[in-house]
């Protein structure tokens, strides 16, 4: 395959991937590229795959394509749940991070909330003072996170260590002044 070819088929594996994790509201991305791949009828070993922001700029693109009110209306009340958790949480610092702080989630997109607390278990007892219904979680660098079972959104708190510095691969992060002008404007 030439490079141009090789650039052709990741984009057009990119657009493919992007409407199925959109119209199934996947949250595997490998699967959708590997829908994707099957879809064009490319072998799964061998093809170049696109990388996670080309999927992005492909799932912005069908969004300002296809979503119209449906999207804006959905981006909307995830914010505002969002902003909601964000608020019972102030004193954790939280962060808004993820497909719903940079505008392009899809309906089954987490929320992800970003907090730096002194220590995890803090957050742990604030969850149980508020009645949250919440599965505690490692990643595999063993940092704790929060599963949040009674959302109306797919929901995480991830827990920030202090003194570590935030994750690089969130290009946007908002605090709650930030989330809440966002949410009182309805801006993309």
């Amino acid at each position: 395959m030439s490079d141009r070819q090789t650039s052709s088929a990741r984009a057009e594996i990119a657009a493919i991937a992007a409407r199925i994790i959109i119209e199934s509201e996947l949250t595997d991305w490998s699967l959708a590229r590997r829908k994707a791949l099957a879809e064009l009828g490319l072998p799964a070993h061998g093809t170049p795959l696109p990388t996670d922001d080309d999927i992005i700029s492909e799932i912005k693109t069908y969004q300002r394509l296809y979503g119209g009110e449906a999207f804006a209306e959905q981006l909307q009340a995830q914010r505002e749940c969002a902003l909601e958790a964000m608020l019972e949480l102030t004193r954790f610092n939280p962060m808004l991070v993820g497909p719903v702080a940079e505008g392009w989630a899809h309906a089954g997109s987490e929320i992800r909330i970003e907090l730096a607390p002194e220590s995890a278990k803090d957050v742990e007892y604030a969850l149980m003072n508020l009645g949250v219904e919440f599965t505690p979680e490692l990643t595999r660098g063993g940092e704790p996170y929060y599963v949040i079972d009674d959302s109306d959104w797919p929901m995480r708190l991830s827990v920030r260590e202090p003194g570590r510095a935030p994750e690089p691969k969130h290009k946007v992060r908002l605090n709650v002044a930030q989330l809440q002008a966002a949410v009182e404007q309805k801006a993309l």
